[in-house]
Formats: structure tokens, sequence, C-alpha cells
């Protein structure tokens, strides 16, 4: 099954979104195409793990600055991904706006890839249900969540939805949580304070930066969320095959301390390693 674009998990069926996971993604590759890789906003791990991933499938990625488009002077956002569309077979694009990535492929009318918008962040997702399969050899698992209700969130909660056999348990500020108007499957549970029998229960403890994509330098969030540090009065809940997960770059000290995210339970760069097959596999299911 091929897809024409990837802009959110809920792109993906079950059935596609196993085979990823799975790595039963049916065999293809990116000879004689040629890929723009679009980034409004600094990478690393996307980055290089798209533009490994484009290589080894046969394809030749484009890195495009955003600051050298002619948008940005006297051409509009229509007519700049209209000549996108003219020379590439598709466009891997980070961006500030997830409705900029819906009009940009629309405007280019060939296959567009998020790599990130302040909506969602699939890739992360696909990367981390990769590492968790491989990991626990099963997806019937409990994820705890803690800290900020955001981007890689969203990806996780849709992901939770369509595969049905995760529990996942988020944890973070009331004033946050309110503001939640995503749907909600049956398992998936809001806490505004610690829950010890769920994170003893978890096999996995995840988090991101407490400052999401867009946000100006918050200390009063920051502050509300405190409370959500994954530290190690939080690991030594857990039972002993727990891990310790995060998509990087990590604020130590923040979000999380420094003898979590360097303990035996931290998988945060294997977990970085499978952002590659991640996206080799998802490139494959697309029609470029």
């Amino acid at each position: 099954m091929m897809i024409n674009n990837f802009f959110d998990i809920n792109d993906l069926s079950k059935s596609l979104l196993e085979d990823i996971i799975f790595d039963k993604v049916q065999d293809s590759n990116l000879n004689n195409k040629n890929i723009g890789c679009l980034y409004e906003k600094p990478s690393t791990r996307t980055r290089l793990s798209f533009t490994t991933g484009i290589n080894q499938l046969g394809g030749k990625s484009i890195d495009i600055r955003f600051d050298e488009l002619n948008f940005s002077r006297q051409e509009s956002f229509e007519d700049t991904f209209k000549a996108l569309g003219c020379y590439l077979d598709g466009l891997i694009y980070r961006t500030a706006s997830h409705d900029r990535l819906i009009s940009g492929s629309k405007y280019m009318n060939k296959p567009v890839i998020n790599a990130l918008s302040e909506k969602s962040h699939p890739c992360q997702i696909l990367a981390d249900l990769i590492t968790l399969y491989e990991k626990f050899n099963s997806l019937e698992l409990e994820i705890s969540w803690f800290g900020d209700i955001n981007n890689v969130l969203f990806s996780l909660v849709e992901a939770t939805n369509i595969l049905g056999t995760i529990k996942l348990n988020i944890f973070s500020h009331p004033s946050l949580i309110k503001n939640i108007n995503w749907k909600l499957g049956n398992n998936i549970f809001l806490f505004d304070s610690i829950n010890q029998e769920k994170i003893s229960n978890s096999n996995c403890i995840m988090t991101d930066v407490f400052l999401s994509m867009n946000d100006a330098d918050d200390e009063m969030k920051i502050d509300l969320l405190k409370n959500f540090q994954v530290n190690n009065d939080i690991m030594k809940l857990t039972k002993d095959n727990c891990v310790f997960m995060h998509c990087l770059p990590a604020k130590v000290g923040i979000e999380v301390t420094e003898d979590v995210i360097e303990s035996r339970k931290s998988i945060v760069w294997k977990q970085a390693y499978n952002r590659l097959p991640a996206q080799i596999r998802l490139m494959k299911c697309i029609n470029w």
C-alpha cells in the first residue's frame, strides 16, 4: 500500500503503520528521484536521517535553504512551491506552520513528508515505536508521558489510537491538560499529579523539552511543569526493564535529570539511531 503524502500518523492505516514498525514494507527505491529537503527550523537527527536514507535508497537529496527562496522577497508562497514541483519528485519539509505543509503539497502536486511541524512530529513517533518493538518484541505496552502537551505527544496519541494495544498515561499540569482538544481513545489516561501505580506498571517513561516549537522563553511554563520532571525519584518507581526515552535534544536539568538520561534505562541514542530505518521504511511507502 502506498500513500501520496505523510502529514500525520493518521495518514497511515493500522496495517501500514504496523508494517513500518515490524519492517514489513514492500521493497522499493528512489532511483533517479530528486527529493528536496526544506528546513525552516534547525535540525540534526531529522536532516541527517532523511539525507542518509534518501541516499541509501538511490535517490538524490537536495538541501534547500528557506531564507534563499524567492517568496521571502517577491514571489508568492504558491508560486514558489509550484516552482519546486517543476524540479523535484517530492519534498521533506520541516516547518513552523502545519498549514504551510498542507498548502505546499497542494501547490507542488508532489509528495510531501512532514519532518516536523508545530502540530505534529510523526516521523519521531515511527522511530520511537520501532525502538520499543525492538526492546520488548511487542506493542502491548504501557507508556507514561511527562511534561508538555506538544507535537510529539500529539503524534503519539494518534499512534496509540490507531494501534489499540498501547496504554498511554499523560502526566502534565492541569492548566495544559484542560486545553487538550484531541481525540483520546479509551486507552489514554490524563493525570495532573503523580500516580505511582501507573508509573510502576509502565514499560516506558517518555518526555520532551518543556518549551515546544514556537514557544517563547517562558519561565512560567517551565515552572508549571517542574513537578513533572523525570528524575531518579520517578525512575525508582519503575520496574527493572522499564526504559527512558527522549527525542532529543534535551534540556538536562529541566525536563530530565542527568542521572536519568545517562542511566542504563535510557535508550535515547538507540531511539535517535532508529530515525534512519524509520525514515527509510516510510519513504518506501510514498508514491513518488
